[in-house]
């Protein structure tokens, strides 16, 4: 992956109300479909419903910047 494939995205408005637990986002991280106090939950949850392969992250209780890998 070079330095032009990534990008900055801020999901600080789409995250608000969820700290503490695992989120589930749509294919595109247009949208939060699930989420749940652990990773696999929030999979489960997500394809329940109809999102085959989320993006899972996990959302902390602070805020600030967080880097995902």
């Amino acid at each position: 992956m070079s330095n032009e494939d990534l990008r900055t995205v801020d999901l600080s408005e789409l995250l608000r109300g969820y700290t503490d637990c695992w989120v589930a986002l749509s294919a595109d991280q247009s949208r939060v479909v699930a989420s749940g106090r652990t990773p696999k939950e929030a999979l489960l949850q997500a394809q329940q419903q109809g999102e085959p392969k989320p993006v899972l992250m996990p959302v902390p209780s602070v805020s600030g910047p967080y880097e995902g890998a």
